[in-house]
């Protein structure tokens, strides 16, 4: 219990407590499952690397990821990501912009 209550007070102070969610844009990618694995590969060699989730199947050979924005990233580079999954074949969606 003991152990709990310190893991809590931790997360606390470290600012991981029950507030509202923020940060940057995220952008939802779909497509062909590797061509989607590819761009989240891409997308982690990037410098500095671009935080994604781990792309999700959606069946019928296609998948979805996340590609989760710094809170200061600008338009342009915003743009230069969609461009990057627009060039590997994938459609891409503005699903949060907090």
């Amino acid at each position: 219990m003991r152990l709990y209550a310190t893991m809590a007070a931790a997360m606390l102070l470290a600012g991981c407590g029950f507030g509202p969610a923020t940060g940057g844009p995220e952008l939802l990618v779909t497509g062909n499952s590797e061509a989607v694995a590819a761009f989240v590969r891409q997308q982690g060699a990037q410098i500095p690397s671009r935080a994604t989730t781990f792309p999700q199947s959606i069946g019928n050979g296609r998948s979805s990821a996340r590609v989760l924005m710094p809170v200061d990233a600008g338009a342009a580079t915003v743009r230069a990501v969609a461009r990057q999954a627009n060039v590997a074949g994938l459609t891409i969606a503005l699903v949060a912009d907090r």
